[in-house]
């Protein structure tokens, strides 16, 4: 028995149709793709799958999905399943008289696209500003201005606090887009961060951005398959600063960079677009000088993932108030990031070459748009008695277990945690010397603290960035001595003992701090409607809920934790406490004035 095998050109009619020709629509797999290519095969198919025996064809496809564009894929039509093709969409045989457009509509059809040919092609005429949904400045112009007159958009933005670099870089990403200059983008920022750049970036410039976390790995490979890549899926995505130099982040990185440097393909760079939003942590560490020298900055792995990022980035964008951290070798590796053609880590700066590449405004420079100038105050405090003699007691007990250990004069980074604890509040030493106690009456021998006695409590991970702190760092390379070793018996029970019985009174600090608050809230005993934020290094639940609720032990406490149970929920609440780096939309960052190491206070009077 022989089969008769019919090449698409016998067919019958429904067959032929079946099978797409090249520059067809096709939807695929749950996506739409553009055929390129198709291939007659030499092997027949089965005629027991089939009533007519029939070649089969290798169909490759481009895709036109925007999380997918660039990719490539070769099917056979015939054993594909849920394939279809769309048909072609072509000029109407009759026109009826009511399908033609009002005059108007089509006039303004016409304008958009004479406008968007001529934004095209001349640099001085934007689009981002009337596709974004905010009330874009003049000011916040001028970055958009210098990314589209160079050949590539490396800049640094370094505008005051408050004065919308995020929406400076969403002009700069959206005309970027919209001149199809950039396809893709990636923003790597803070974890505590990652939330607001995708609201920011949705609400006001209606661009969709994912955020690449473990749990988005999850549901990629529930859904594309076990080996899918995030960062070739999403054309838009943003990392945390603390995720990417993770094992799992440059594993999935590697492959986008290969596929970059692959010459068979199209694609010349990773990413199109680079966004490091509070780019001075991923400056290299400040350099210690040795034998009187100058030092260097070492790099640290988020530096050096960064650095491997940007390199595989054309237009980079790097957002800091705060660039530069007071060291020339920090500050000159991290423009050597944002652009190593003008710029060499170590190297003299160049004056023109830095203003070229800078964006840098202060809120004073602005004096008509009513930003409130900024009033700086110390509130002066006298340590209470006791007080000073237990800080006198404890550096005698570090100095002499200094000299024991032959650490220096100072000790090691562990003694002076115990000191930045003591300052920031009794309680908090009382409760970081009852941890160092009962691990020593354990028997263990190193001394490792919790990340809550070191950090707060209250502190969200974000998954990532749990032990990422420097005084976590620290402690956990300063184990081989004992910082204490020193003490006489009974001398450590006294001092912790001492500092957790201010679990439920406030210091001298804070007592000043709350006479403050009595002068703003509650000038003639009467509340108010004046708001105090408390900003914060750390946060502290003892600072908001112990000291500060005996402001007034008559009334009912009027503190709440910034992101704990409450709110700030209406203007007659005194104190908000807040850890740095998770300000409210809209408020500024206060200055630091009292210098206290670990809880940094500050109270800015906002309006009610």
């Amino acid at each position: 028995m022989s089969a008769t095998i019919l090449s698409a050109s016998h067919l019958p009619e429904g067959a032929i149709r079946s099978v797409p020709e090249p520059g067809q629509v096709v939807e695929v797999r749950g996506s739409t793709w553009a055929v390129a290519q198709v291939e007659q095969q030499g092997l027949p198919r089965s005629p027991a799958d089939e009533t007519v025996a029939g070649l089969n064809h290798a169909v490759t496809l481009q895709a036109l999905d925007e999380d997918r564009l660039g990719e490539e894929l070769t099917v056979v039509w015939e054993l594909e399943v849920g394939h279809t093709v769309t048909p072609a969409q072509g000029l109407p045989a009759r026109i009826a008289p009511d399908g033609f457009d009002d005059p108007n509509t089509l006039a303004g059809f016409v304008d958009a696209m004479r406008w968007g040919a001529v934004t095209s092609a001349d640099d001085r005429s934007v689009q981002a500003p009337f596709h974004s949904g905010v009330a874009v400045e003049a000011y916040q112009l001028e970055p958009l201005r210098r990314a589209l007159s160079a050949p590539r958009a490396n800049l640094l933005l370094a505008d005051d606090v408050g004065l919308g670099k995020t929406i400076e870089a969403g002009l700069v990403i959206q005309e970027l887009l919209l001149r199809h200059r950039a396809r893709s983008v990636i923003v790597v920022c803070p974890p505590s961060l990652a939330l607001k750049w995708q609201d920011e970036m949705r609400d006001k410039f209606g661009l969709d951005f994912t955020i690449v976390n473990s749990e988005l790995m999850r549901e990629v490979r529930r859904r594309y398959g076990l080996h899918a890549n995030p960062f070739r899926l999403f054309p838009r995505v943003i990392v945390s600063m603390a995720w990417l130099p993770q094992v799992r982040a440059q594993r999935l990185l590697r492959d986008v960079y290969a596929q970059a440097a692959d010459t068979a393909t199209a694609r010349r760079y990773a990413f199109d677009i680079l966004v490091v939003d509070e780019a001075h942590h991923v400056a290299p560490a400040s350099p210690s000088a040795v034998g009187g020298g100058r030092g260097y900055a070492v790099d640290t792995q988020r530096t050096i993932a960064l650095r491997e990022l940007a390199e595989r980035c054309e237009h980079r964008l790097f957002l800091s108030a705060t660039p530069h951290n007071g060291h020339p070798e920090s500050f000159t590796a991290l423009l050597e990031m944002i652009d190593s053609r003008r710029f060499s880590r170590g190297a003299l700066l160049d004056g023109k070459a830095l203003r070229e590449v800078t964006v840098r405004r202060l809120k004073a420079d602005l004096p008509d748009k009513g930003f409130q100038p900024r009033r700086l105050g110390v509130i002066p405090f006298t340590p209470d008695p006791d007080e000073q003699e237990m800080f006198e007691l404890l550096d005698r007990i570090l100095a002499e277990s200094a000299r024991a250990n032959r650490t220096g004069p100072n000790g090691d980074i562990t003694a002076m945690l115990f000191k930045k604890r003591f300052l920031s509040s009794p309680w908090a030493f009382g409760m970081t010397l009852r941890s160092y106690l009962d691990t020593r009456a354990a028997g263990r021998g190193d001394f490792a603290l919790d990340y809550d006695d070191i950090l707060g409590e209250g502190q969200s991970d974000e998954e990532e960035g749990l032990w990422e702190q420097d005084e976590a760092t620290a402690l956990r390379h300063s184990k081989s001595t004992d910082p204490l070793v020193a003490a006489r018996p009974g001398e450590l029970d006294r001092l912790a003992g001492w500092g957790l019985g201010f679990e439920s009174r406030p210091d001298a600090r804070v007592t000043e701090l709350i006479t403050m608050l009595d002068a703003i809230c509650r000038p003639a005993g009467w509340w108010s409607n004046e708001r105090v934020v408390i900003f914060t290094e750390y946060a502290q639940p003892h600072l908001s809920r112990g000291s500060l609720a005996i402001a007034d032990s008559k009334q009912q406490p009027r503190s709440t934790p910034w992101g704990g149970a409450g709110r700030v929920g209406n203007a007659c609440e005194v104190g908000v406490t807040v850890p740095m780096g998770e300000v409210p939309d809209g408020q500024d960052r206060p200055p630091v004035s009292a210098g206290r190491s670990h809880q940094r206070l500050a109270a800015a009077q906002l309006a009610g």
